[in-house]
């Protein structure tokens, strides 16, 4: 079994489209934040007709999880709406639980933007005061996984503290806002460090993540952390193990 994730949209609802073309029929698509809902020209579940219409005719179905890029409140209070216009493009609950084929998936969405303190960034209109990761995450995988087990797949928007791309790539922006913004280093190190927390309630062994913009990989203590690079799709694949054959 397989699960495709998706890095960053940003609201590139035709290339999305097209990336759903190139996947196989039938195949089962995350994408892992920042779609870019909730802008002025994202408001409605209309602009997603097109890859929502590609993923219908291939029989595939793609789940949308919210970064920092995405209004919070079509994934709290307007996801069914959403989800009764689109057919085969699904917004799940912020921190959900499910299971594709034989492959236990865990997603956390949210992220700290590294620009929140910009002058053109607007509380409710290109910036959301609520786009962090929820504080009960951790505990709400904990208990995920105590009624269901390990988690064979983890998605979350941003990367855990352990992960690559590092804090030091931010660096250049924290230093920039740091007059207007001075506690955006230290938000950013607490929500690294609270997803480390989710991966380690998961109890996976893989881990994906967008928010980056670059596709490296990186293991540590046998976890295996993959970034999505803006709308590439990484193919997570999951083999049943069957059980050997009888001697003739």
């Amino acid at each position: 079994m397989a699960i495709f994730c998706i890095g960053d949209i940003h609201g590139k609802f035709p290339e999305l489209a097209n990336r759903l073309r190139e996947l196989p029929d039938g195949a089962n698509v995350i994408c892992v934040g920042d779609i870019g809902l909730g802008f002025a020209d994202s408001l409605t579940p209309h602009c997603l007709d097109e890859p929502d219409q590609v993923a219908t005719i291939k029989n595939q179905t793609v789940w949308l999880m919210r970064g920092n890029h995405d209004d919070p409140a079509i994934w709290k209070f307007k996801r069914y709406a959403w989800n009764d216009h689109l057919k085969s493009i699904r917004i799940p609950p912020d921190i959900h639980r499910m299971m594709i084929g034989n492959i236990h998936v865990i997603m956390v969405g949210g992220a700290t933007s590294l620009d929140r303190g910009h002058p053109a960034r607007i509380d409710g209109e290109n910036w959301w005061s609520d786009e962090a990761v929820s504080r009960s995450a951790p505990k709400l995988v904990e208990n995920m996984v105590e009624s269901y087990g390990p988690a064979d797949l983890l998605c979350t928007h941003c990367g855990p503290i352990e992960a690559q791309p590092g804090m030091d790539r931010d660096e250049e922006s924290f230093a920039y806002y740091s007059n207007i913004d001075p506690d955006l280093r230290k938000d950013v190190k607490a929500e690294r460090t609270l997803i480390s927390q989710i991966v380690a309630a998961s109890r996976t062994k893989h881990v994906a993540f967008g928010h980056y913009h670059v596709a490296i990989e990186t293991v540590v203590n046998n976890v295996k952390y993959r970034c999505c690079a803006e709308l590439e799709p990484w193919e997570h694949v999951k083999r049943s193990v069957l059980p050997p054959l009888p001697s003739l």
